[in-house]
């Protein structure tokens, strides 16, 4: 191309580009954006034909320029790719032309647009690639943009309707199976911290593929093309524009403040986009505020997707049509099950409250969805169900029918789209789409309640073991209604406040409680659930093993109904914080904190045993596995706690003996084992200055993530160090040559042969940016151990942590008797039993302790 025609293209392009973002920042109006970006891009197309191909836009005969896919659609956000199609009748004239084309598509490339540029004869465009079905579905929304328009009209009027048509049901459900791979791949959920707002499920791709399932099924009908809204879901269609609106105004905020095709919604850019109000109405919102609408929007898209997929999308086997034939059998004089969705057999009468509310009901006994029409019904008798004012107890019962079913999340979140869970409990609107913005809490408020709730219904004992878990406590309560409603309210103290949220959630629990008439026993049963939800969590921060801390928390319970109740509330509510909250190690860690409560509360035998006479049946297992220790088991546990031989199998310190045994001729033994997820390192040698803080530094030098800690020694000066941690970078579980070496730094740090500091360089490289600011805070308990002063310490959590607090204990001469660790997202919460020269620190230790860690962790 001549200079000065490259020179005013560019020029037209970047001075185009820069109005249309000085256009944005005045309004935010994303549709205003891609128009705009469109019709640019179409003037340059323009002008390159007439230079390359032909000076009338309108020739040559037998081939066109046609946009697809996004840009067909005239929806370029300003750095989005842009699909063009060259169209050649037989494969002539594309022949004839090849070096015009190449230079047509090279100038675009210089200008530094992403363009994705593709030849096709019509006869091409005229089958089903079924390797690359996006090709014939980005033909739904081509355009004519210059060169033979007949060729085109071919295209539009003839190839695509009739391959369509032929093809319908393959297309269809080849675009249905590689955007569920797509949700696959983000878990199925709109819930991510850090959300694709493009990709990830409730994004615009979403909004597309339901675009294009309705013109799909458009096709099937009318036999002609049509308006895919025509097609969507009545209730879903003014919602899902509005949506479609949001997201596209953020994703061009994203794509500008990023200089490239960003659509990553990252926790620096939620913040921007809320300190710019990007499609928000009203008032200055925070970051947590501003995600909350995100997410009320990506819902409604999520919900056309699922919607779309299921009602055009049709049975792809003869097991799914079986399978959806079993389920129409479940219909019902009030309900029909259709492919799985849900019909209702008498319309009208839904201005009756008890056939209203009967249908969710039926949702969550059977876990099936409402067709749309179904929707659309409940939608348009609500006003008149609301207009009833129905009696708390009335609420509470059709409620209580609904969370007792075992797919009850399913329905209540059906509710709440809907708007029926506020008419049932309007105090949960509070928390709906709620962000704990936190890098934690993975889930909306509501979601979070929702999954807590679906996790109760899912457990199942074990059939092939007589052994109790968490699952068996669930068969075990005399009223999982109470614990469901305790678990739905559980949270809602945060639409109130997030500091105080228990307190504020108490008071709304005992309020709704009256409400709904329950009995006093009843009401104190929820209230004490909603009041103490986070009281296991904290005991599972305590030592365990510690008397005290059993003793105190069975205080705290009361009854062992009570205690049952707690536990599987915890375990639900740790478990829908994100998906790897409830790490194996904490549900063993909950059930051993339920166990211990539990024997105390009952006075069993068992109890007894475990404290008076268990060191006893243990040392005696251990003699009848291992005669030949002799003198040397006496001698190794001669000063040990109790505790150690409570967390210990018989097999395991077997092992300990052994390797104590070898310590003459190898002064560090060392025992890497691997758990389900994670490692645990056993470490056997003499007492020395800063032993723990030393350990713990070579774990993070080799960039380990330290999960829990145990630290014991007998009255020879043998100490047992025990940690449990994940391999952040899978250094040890893809590299099993390394597990030799990572087990020999110990002992080459510990003699000196290797200096900490040279592997902890070595490892570390640079220091990540925390997402979230977390203040120190540093606590101190005499009263919850007779034995240690109990250290609490929340902080930012980074490399190396452990190993920094670990030396200052060490510095100020304390022991570690205990190490409990834990993460929540970017906090640490670390607890530490600790003594000095046997015994507790006294006050003013305390106090230079307490300065010693600030300046280190702040500094």
């Amino acid at each position: 191309m001549a200079a000065g025609i490259a020179q005013g293209l560019k020029t037209e392009y970047q001075e185009g580009t820069e109005r249309l973002r000085q256009e944005f920042e005045q309004t935010r109006s994303g549709r205003n954006v891609l128009r705009g970006r469109t019709s640019l891009v179409d003037s340059l197309c323009h002008q390159l034909w007439r230079h390359h191909i032909s000076p009338d836009l309108s020739s040559p005969a037998g081939f066109a320029l046609v946009a697809i896919g996004g840009y067909g659609r005239g929806s370029l956000a300003p750095y989005s790719d842009i699909d063009i199609l060259f169209l050649s009748d037989g494969e002539a004239p594309a022949r004839e032309l090849k070096d015009q084309i190449r230079a047509f598509s090279q100038d675009l490339w210089d200008l530094r647009l992403k363009l994705s540029p593709t030849t096709r004869t019509i006869e091409d465009c005229d089958r089903l690639h079924r390797d690359n079905p996006e090709f014939n579905i980005s033909l739904l929304d081509c355009r004519m943009l210059a060169g033979d328009y007949g060729l085109y009209r071919r295209l539009h009027d003839q190839v695509v309707p009739r391959t369509v048509l032929r093809d319908w049901q393959e297309l269809v459900t080849l675009l249905a199976e590689v955007n569920e791979a797509r949700h696959q791949q983000a878990g199925n959920t709109i819930f991510h911290l850090e959300p694709n707002i493009k990709d990830a499920p409730g994004g615009l791709r979403d909004y597309n593929v339901a675009s294009w399932l309705a013109l799909l099924n458009g096709f099937a009908r009318a036999k002609q093309w049509c308006d895919p809204l025509d097609y969507f879901p009545p209730s879903l269609r003014d919602r899902a524009q509005e949506a479609r609106e949001f997201l596209i105004s953020v994703r061009c905020f994203l794509h500008y403040r990023a200089g490239r095709d960003d659509n990553q919604l990252n926790w620096e850019a939620q913040q921007a986009a809320a300190d710019a109000h990007v499609g928000y109405e009203g008032g200055a919102p925070d970051a947590a505020e501003w995600m909350r609408q995100y997410f009320r929007q990506a819902r409604v898209l999520n919900r056309l997707f699922a919607t779309m997929v299921d009602e055009v999308v049709p049975a792809r086997s003869s097991l799914f049509q079986q399978f959806q034939s079993w389920r129409s059998r479940l219909s019902t004089d009030e309900f029909s099950c259709v492919n799985g969705r849900i019909l209702l057999q008498q319309p009208a009468a839904l201005v009756s409250p008890g056939h209203f509310f009967n249908a969710f009901e039926f949702m969550a006994q059977h876990g099936l969805r409402f067709a749309s029409s179904t929707d659309q019904r409940i939608e348009h008798a609500l006003p008149a169900i609301a207009a009833l004012n129905l009696s708390g107890p009335e609420r509470w019962e059709y409620l209580r029918r609904t969370l007792i079913r075992p797919h009850a999340a399913d329905a209540l979140r059906t509710m709440q789209e809907l708007g029926v869970l506020g008419l049932l409990l309007p105090e949960f609107r509070a928390v709906e789409s709620l962000v704990v913005r936190d890098y934690y809490h993975r889930y909306t408020v509501d979601e979070h309640t929702f999954r807590a709730i679906e996790s109760l219904h899912a457990l199942k004992p074990e059939k092939k073991t007589t052994q109790r878990t968490i699952a068996n406590l669930m068969e075990e309560i005399e009223r999982p209604d109470l614990l469901m409603l305790a678990l739905l309210l559980h949270d809602v103290g945060k639409g109130v406040s997030d500091e105080e949220h228990v307190m504020a959630g108490l008071e709304i629990a005992m309020q709704v409680c009256r409400t709904f008439g329950l009995a006093p026993e009843e009401e104190e049963m929820v209230c004490y659930l909603v009041g103490y939800h986070l009281d296991l969590s904290a005991a599972m921060r305590r030592d365990i093993f510690d008397p005290e801390t059993i003793h105190s928390l069975a205080k705290k319970v009361g009854t062992p109904e009570r205690l049952k109740m707690l536990a599987l509330l915890t375990y639900a509510d740790i478990g829908a914080v994100n998906p790897t909250a409830l790490s194996t190690w904490k549900a063993e860690n909950l059930w051993r904190v339920y166990f211990l409560t539990a024997n105390y509360l009952n006075r069993s035998v068992d109890d007894e045993r475990f404290h008076e006479a268990g060191e006893d049946d243990q040392v005696a297992r251990i003699r009848l596995l291992a005669p030949q220790l002799g003198r040397r088991l006496r001698d190794f546990l001669e000063g040990l706690p109790q505790r150690y031989l409570r967390i210990h199998s018989a097999e395991e310190i077997i092992e300990h003996v052994n390797m104590a045994s070898q310590l003459k001729s190898a002064p560090v033994q060392t025992l890497l084992k691997r758990l389900r997820t994670d490692f645990v390192l056993t470490v056997i040698t003499n007492d020395r200055p800063s032993l723990f803080a030393t350990l713990a530094g070579v774990l993070a030098g080799w960039g380990m993530n330290i999960l829990k800690a145990d630290a014991f020694s007998n009255e020879s000066g043998v100490v047992v160090d025990r940690f449990v941690f994940s391999d952040r970078f899978k250094t040890l579980e893809m590299n099993l040559q390394e597990w030799e070496r990572f087990r020999a730094s110990f002992h080459d740090v510990l003699s000196g042969a290797v200096p900490l500091e040279k592997l902890a360089r070595k490892r570390n490289g640079a220091l990540k940016v925390p997402k979230v600011k977390v203040e120190t805070s540093i606590t101190f308990d005499q009263k919850s151990s007779s034995h240690s002063t109990i250290v609490e310490v929340v902080g930012q959590d980074r490399t190396g942590l452990l190993h920094r607090m670990a030396a200052v204990f060490a510095e100020c001469g304390c022991n570690i008797e205990v190490a409990l660790i834990d993460t929540e997202g970017e906090s640490a919460i670390d607890t530490f039993y600790l003594r000095m020269a046997e015994r507790k620190l006294a006050e003013e230790e305390c106090a230079q302790l307490k300065a010693s860690l600030e300046v280190e962790l702040d500094g």
